[in-house]
């Protein structure tokens, strides 16, 4: 089984990463010059405001909105002292309080970003945390024996007292050499990060992220990684010094995508990333998975479709769920979809195959990097499950609500437009002194009005005694209308 990283980095206003183990696309990440990505940045903040009911402070920290700090996100060493008695969240905490946090959670939509005091570092195959006294092992080290080993070599690391670690899925395998030199790095990454904030004055960007090629080269650099393929130059280079620093051996597997045909339609993964930005996604049996995220929930539908292979409907609900499960663990990871995710499947009666579509949707999720909580089928279908997510969803800076549902994903009726501005309209010619109404609506909607309620307007002009004129605007969105007013003269 073989795995290569395809970066597609030749157009400056995105960046495309591709993961793919033979032939299937396994991981995907975009980002985009109009979208930020700060997740993992570190900053030197102000406490802006203190909020005892929400058990959280705002944090000016340089963005355009406060980002959000919870009570359990903020490490004790920042809480003031105070007198025996006194333990409410205002007497811990005050305003103007200098703090370092991090982002764990970029900004959506009108959300601020999620703030954290616990920093965490990531190297290659170490993620150091200094404050936090934990120490583990990645759970996709299964071998017992290695993951003995790697702690062994991290006791040997000597890492200080205070500092805590996560030793990465990419540690399997690697020397001590390797592990102990990663651990130096972050250590004089973190003595660096420190310097400069007792120096800086707040609010400052102490620590950016590296660039998205090179965080997926950092993340996804494992031994069953044969080659890392890439089409731009400038970031070939950029991605070529950093192996050559973090693993000098596997320099060579960096290499310069120089095809005249696209990186990925070479590797035969833009169709398949294309399906990303699909709603429905089709299964093999010919059944398919609806994926519709809302603000509460991402909801996922299961349909057999043109499934119909199997000699009964139950066996027929059962493969079809099957499919589904390894479909929906694969999409939720491409798409990196978090939060409370409910999957409604094709009802089955007994209880074994229930069952047995639990275990896989738990086998499938095991190779995914967040952390994943999942229930039990309901006696309605449902299965729910917990996602972490870890980078922003792929339509994050790619796509824009559209301009005219914004967002919602329909438009009035032309009816239900028509009627709402016809109140409008009412509002507007019954006021006292009116002498003049003039409405402008989109083209469709003007015509329904002229034609179909011409006798409502010439009623509403006896009743208030005001001339109205409909002008019909082909530049207008639905929903729009603009209304323009005159006095009697």
């Amino acid at each position: 089984m073989t795995t290569k990283i395809l970066i597609n980095a030749v157009d400056p206003e995105e960046c495309r990463i591709a993961i793919v183990k033979d032939n299937d696309l396994v991981d995907f990440a975009i980002e985009t010059a109009a979208r930020e990505i700060t997740r993992g940045n570190i900053y030197k903040g102000v406490i802006a405001r203190v909020e005892p009911s929400l058990q959280a402070v705002f944090v000016e920290y340089g963005a355009d909105r406060h980002g959000f700090l919870q009570k359990q996100e903020i490490h004790h060493d920042y809480y003031k002292d105070t007198p025996d008695g006194q333990s409410g969240f205002t007497d811990l905490l005050s305003t103007g309080q200098e703090l370092l946090v991090q982002v764990v959670k970029d900004p959506v939509g009108r959300k601020g970003a999620m703030l954290t005091t616990f920093i965490s570092l990531a190297g290659s195959y170490v993620v150091l945390m200094p404050g936090t006294p934990s120490k583990g092992v990645s759970r996709q080290i299964e071998d017992e024996a290695e993951r003995k080993r790697v702690k062994e070599v991290m006791d040997q690391a000597k890492v200080p007292e205070g500092f805590g670690y996560i030793v990465r899925t990419a540690a399997n395998g690697q020397t001590k050499t390797a592990l102990v030199k990663d651990v130096k790095n972050l250590m004089r990454l973190w003595k660096s990060i420190k310097k400069k904030g007792m120096e800086e004055k707040s609010p400052a960007l102490l620590y950016k992220e590296m660039s998205l090629a090179v965080r997926a080269v950092r993340d996804y650099f494992t031994p069953d990684v044969s080659q890392v393929l890439v089409d731009d130059p400038a970031v070939y280079d950029e991605i070529r010094d950093f192996v050559k620093i973090v693993a000098p051996r596997s320099e060579k597997m960096v290499k310069l995508h120089k095809d005249d045909k696209p990186i990925f339609s070479r590797h035969q993964v833009e169709e398949k990333i294309a399906s990303v930005f699909e709603a429905r996604v089709p299964l093999k049996s010919g059944g398919s998975i609806v994926i519709n995220p809302t603000e509460a929930l991402v909801a996922v539908d299961v349909n057999s479709g043109k499934a119909t292979r199997e000699d009964s409907v139950e066996k027929t609900a059962l493969t079809t769920n099957l499919e589904a499960a390894e479909e929906v663990a694969r999409q939720l990871k491409l798409r990196d979809l978090g939060g409370l995710i409910v999957v409604d499947f094709i009802d089955m009666r007994e209880r074994k195959h229930r069952a047995a579509v639990e275990k896989a949707v738990k086998d499938y999720m095991k190779t995914d990097k967040a952390r994943v909580k999942v229930g039990k089928i309901t006696q309605f279908g449902l299965l729910e499950l917990s996602r972490q997510r870890i980078r922003p969803p792929a339509e994050y800076g790619s796509y824009v609500p559209c301009r005219h549902c914004q967002g919602k994903g329909s438009v009035p009726s032309v009816e239900t437009m028509a009627l709402s501005f016809l109140r409008r309209l009412r509002m507007e010619a019954l006021r006292p002194d009116v002498g003049l109404v003039e409405g402008t609506v989109p083209s469709l909607v003007a015509d329904y009005l002229n034609n179909r309620k011409r006798r409502e307007i010439a009623e509403l002009e006896t009743r208030s005694g005001a001339v109205i004129t409909i002008r019909a605007d082909a530049s207008l969105m639905p929903g729009q209308s603009q209304v323009k007013c005159e006095n009697k003269s």
